[in-house]
């Protein structure tokens, strides 16, 4: 495999340039915003069921795009593994088995760097965010055979992973005013909550604003014997882990809410951003509001404060009632 071995390091980029040119997507388009994912040349110049070129086979490979797109855990490093097929997929459909593998990475799609054993499996763990290219180039070598003087391989494939990149969201109130009446929720602009994303230490492509992401508004209302305490204690802490003790704001679904809380008390308001490609529930099952699926990927910002003790009170004032008068200690 020594003449393989060179021609691999010497001429992987120009057949990755040429494999790149040629090949069209056999399936569907990756997901907006990501130009490269998954499978870069899936194109069959056989007859053979792509599936079947596997061992095991694929019954289908209607999940290969979303699974090509990773979450991010600061906490627990993901992982996958690639597999090429076992099979070359040939236009003459000749069913011969590959013996040897190549696997290469790269972070741009143009420079590569051998990894891997010479194996159809390449196992990989606590890749960070951003695009991750990986290549195989493939070859067959008869048993008894002379490697060095066995056929190059004239092919490549390419598979993109996309690891979501963190994000921080900064919640204000652009009303200025930290209170309003009862009577006036309906209408009132005292206060008006905005939500601002960005990335967390990630400045690579796409840019976050090509990114569509859900919103969801919550408020944590005081508990406390006096509707409008200001203590933090009478707010109860609200995790991301368990929802609780705080309050969906139904229907507000975008990156400002106005409140129309007409309930008399002192509220905290915060907001929850996801990505909206791929849901943190995909591959498990129903979300908890006590242990929530994949809570490292709801990406959280209080309004006024960087966290639920430092966030600002807002507070529903009462519209008084009416007062009644007496009379008393009378001397006349």
């Amino acid at each position: 495999m020594e003449k393989t071995t060179t021609m691999l390091k010497t001429g992987l980029v120009g057949l990755f340039l040429t494999m790149t040119t040629i090949g069209v997507y056999a399936q569907s388009s990756p997901p907006e915003p990501l130009s490269a994912l998954g499978p870069q040349s899936p194109t069959l110049a056989g007859t053979t069921e792509r599936g079947d070129l596997f061992d095991p086979p694929i019954a289908n490979f209607d999940d290969e795009l979303i699974n090509s797109i990773l979450f991010f855990n600061p906490d627990e490093a993901n992982s996958f593994t690639l597999r090429a097929s076992a099979i070359e997929d040939h236009e003459d459909d000749r069913g011969l088995s590959f013996t040897h593998y190549q696997w290469s990475y790269g972070t741009n799609g143009t420079d590569f760097t051998p990894i891997g054993s010479d194996a159809a499996t390449l196992p990989q763990s606590g890749i960070g965010p951003g695009y991750h290219y990986y290549r195989v180039e493939a070859w067959i070598v008869p048993a008894g055979t002379d490697p060095d003087l066995s056929c190059d391989a004239d092919n490549t494939e390419t598979f993109v992973v996309f690891v979501l990149p963190p994000l921080s969201v900064t919640a204000t109130n652009t009303g200025g005013l930290s209170q309003y009446c009862e009577s006036d929720a309906g209408t009132q602009s005292n206060v008006a909550l905005s939500a601002a994303v960005a990335y967390d230490g990630y400045a690579g492509s796409p840019t976050v604003g090509e990114f569509d992401v859900n919103y969801r508004w919550y408020y944590v209302k005081s508990n406390g014997s006096d509707p409008f305490s200001q203590n933090n204690d009478d707010f109860v802490e609200v995790t991301k882990t368990n929802i609780t003790n705080a309050t969906l704001i139904d229907g507000e679904t975008s990156a400002t809410y106005t409140p129309n809380i007409s309930e008399v008390g002192t509220y905290k308001f915060f907001v929850e951003v996801e990505y909206q490609i791929k849901d943190r529930s995909h591959g498990l099952g129903t979300d908890d509001p006590t242990d929530r699926n994949r809570p490292y990927v709801i990406y959280r910002g209080w309004v006024g404060g960087p966290d639920q003790a430092n966030a600002t009170i807002i507070t529903v004032t009462p519209e008084p009632g009416k007062p009644h008068i007496t009379i008393e200690e009378v001397l006349d």
